[in-house]
Parts: structure tokens; sequence; C-alpha cells
């Protein structure tokens, strides 16, 4: 790690102090859907990270909309603009053919030009692209011709089977940042000198706190959360929290979330669950730890989920958590809840029972300041400053 000052081969000064903002290195990060959606955790990640690290670099974002004094509008066209209108019946029929997220490729295509004029035109020390191969594609065309170098996090982790990742690494990024040993032992696999680092998500402790105000939700007590996309295509599984909670004779579930789904899982929820025990809810990014704090346990059954900034919002409001058994939930939610096999009703409904009636000593806010955005955001500034003075020196 890299604690100390660096000069550049010219002896001018990349202080990491913000009264010498000119003076410090350059950092673009890549993400047109933040600023627009705000519950997708690549795009929470880009933003806060460029937060963080606007402490010790000049950093910009390019976003889809506003989201700080560091950001600037990317120029295309964000996903969320245009899921309506190609998901209309006689649009859907056509372009599905082609692509299972037609919407996704419509914001790499529209942004890549702006994108990358704005890096050839605007000297940057580093290109961090968060927005998949759309952005990894922009940075590494830079690269080709300026020797720009590039870091890249995969958010999708070993998801259908390090399908994304395996893509994402004919980019070579010069540092790939992953969540686990397991997702970097596969990435070297394929690469065997390709440079990686590990480092978890990031959760505001100062925002998510079980202290403030909360919701009235007008249901039965006691509720149990959910927070997930409303995609029954998804790997969040949704139904299954649904039809577990239904085996439970008080709680209600609050599904707080949206998606081309949404009026399927309302229909499920009434079906299993009735008005007054389950609500389908969506909330401001800046609302959320109010959300939180007004829930007694989360959940969220899915699978392979690549990290899940869900869990550590959660933990860090108070909440024990219930969620599927695997690698990474272990890591992540360690002694603060319960993992079970959540494709069972029985098993599941048994474990969100045996948290809701306390029988756990459960610290999760502790556990929660593992993953604090100050400590992961030191940890990004001196991969960076590794990255930097290698491909300088």
């Amino acid at each position: 790690m890299i604690q100390e000052l660096i000069r550049s081969t010219g002896d001018r000064l990349k202080v990491n102090n913000k009264k010498n903002k000119k003076d410090s290195y350059k950092i673009t990060i890549i993400h047109p859907s933040a600023g627009v959606n705000w519950s997708g955790g690549s795009e929470i990640f880009a933003i806060e990270i460029a937060r963080r690290l606007s402490t010790y670099f000049d950093v910009q974002l390019l976003s889809g909309a506003e989201c700080g004094d560091f950001s600037r509008i990317s120029g295309g066209i964000p996903r969320a603009y245009t899921y309506d209108l190609i998901n209309q019946p006689l649009i859907k029929n056509f372009v599905h053919r082609f692509a299972n997220h037609p919407e996704i490729i419509i914001e790499h295509l529209t942004n890549f030009l702006p994108c990358f004029i704005h890096c050839l035109t605007n000297p940057t020390d580093l290109i961090f692209p968060c927005n998949d191969y759309g952005g990894l594609a922009v940075a590494a065309a830079v690269r080709a011709i300026k020797g720009t170098p590039i870091l890249y996090t995969e958010h999708n982790s070993l998801l259908a089977q390090g399908k994304c990742l395996t893509r994402n690494l004919r980019f070579s990024p010069d540092r790939l940042i992953v969540y686990n040993d397991k997702t970097a032992a596969f990435a070297r696999n394929i690469k065997s000198k390709q440079q990686v680092s590990i480092i978890p998500n990031g959760v505001d402790l100062e925002k998510f706190t079980p202290q403030g105000s909360k919701i009235d939700f007008g249901l039965n007590k006691p509720i149990v959360l959910c927070v997930a996309s409303l995609n029954r295509n998804n790997h969040k599984r949704v139904d299954l929290a649904i039809n577990a909670v239904s085996h439970l004779p008080q709680a209600s579930l609050v599904l707080c979330g949206d998606g081309p789904d949404k009026d399927y899982f309302q229909s499920e929820g009434d079906r299993l669950l009735g008005s007054n025990r389950f609500k389908i809810c969506t909330f401001p990014f800046d609302k959320m730890p109010e959300v939180y704090r007004s829930a007694d346990i989360f959940t969220l059954p899915s699978i392979n989920e690549p990290f899940g900034f869900a869990y550590i919002e959660a933990m860090a409001s108070g909440l024990p958590v219930v969620a599927t058994d695997d690698e990474m939930r272990r890591y992540i939610i360690g002694s603060c809840g319960i993992l079970c096999d959540v494709t069972n009703p029985q098993i599941y409904a048994q474990a969100l029972s045996q948290v809701l009636q306390a029988n756990l000593q459960l610290n999760p806010q502790i556990n929660a300041l593992r993953f604090s955005w100050d400590a992961v955001a030191l940890k990004y500034r001196d991969v960076i400053l590794n990255t930097i003075k290698k491909i300088y020196s």
C-alpha cells in the first residue's frame, strides 16, 4: 500500500488534499445510470465511491443525472429512460430476439462516443468504469490512444458461472477489484498475470443507523423487509420471500423496489398474504435508512448474489438477516442472522420465525462496521495510487 505522497516525473505534487485539487490526480468514473437508477448496486457504488475519493483526488463521475458536485452528465441515454418504450408489446417481441437486455445495450451504445470524447479532451490519470462492458469499451479505446490506465470493479462476481467476468477480462483492466478470494482465483485462472485486489462494498454508517424516524407501513407487525428489483427473471427470487412469510401467521412483508414484474408480485402478495400483511413500496435512496429502521428483520433470498448492498445497509440499521446459505452471505452476515435453504418454504419460514422471536444474540450494527465506506475508500485510494504509479513510473 502507498501511504506517502506521490510526485509525478515532472515533480508536480500529486497531493491527496482538497486544497490542492488542481494538483491532485484526476480520476474519471463512468456510470451513465448513476443518479437515475437509485436501486442498482453499481449505480450506488459509483456515487458513493466518487464522493469519498473526492477527498483524495480530483474526481469526475460521468453520470445519467446530477448526483453531486463531482458529477457531469454523460451525454447518452440511461437504460431507465428506454425501458418502458422497448417493453411495449409490439416492440418487445422484436428487440428481444436480439438481446435479453436491449435497454442496457442502448445505454452503452449512446454513451460510448460522448464518454470517449470527454476522456480524450479532458486529460485524466485513470479511468474507472462502473457500468460493465460499456464503460470498459470506452476506457480501452482511450487507453489505446493515450495509455490511460483502467481500474475496474467486477460487480457481477461469478454470476452465470463467471460469464460476465470472463468477457470483461478481455478488456485487460490494469487493476481488477473483486469481492472475494473465489472470484480472484477465477480471474487469475483465466488471465494468470491479471492484477487483482479484493475489496468489499461499503455502507454509509452515518445514514444507516437504528436511531431516527420510522415509517408506519399500516401492516400487521412484526415487519419483514425485502429490498430488491422486481423481476421474475433475475437472481433475487423475491417470490421465495413472499411464500415463506405466508407460512408465518402474524408477520407482514414489505417489498421495497420496482421493476417490470411489479404487478405480478403485487398479485402474489395479495393472494398469499392479503392487503393487511403485504405492501410494495418504492422510495428514493435518501429515504432508505428510514425504511430499514422501520422493519424488524431483513431478508433477501438471492442466488449467487455478487455482494448485496441491502444486507449491509440492513445490518447497519440494526436488523438481523435471513438469507441464502452461501459463501458470500457467510462472509457478509456471519452470526448476525440465519442462513438457510431458502428454496424450502418451511425451513425458510422457521428461520424467519426464530430470528423474530429474538432468541439469538445478534449485533448486526457492529458487524456492519467492517464495511464502512470510509475504510473501503481508503483501500481504493491505495489501489489507485499503486496503479497510477506503476503505469507512469
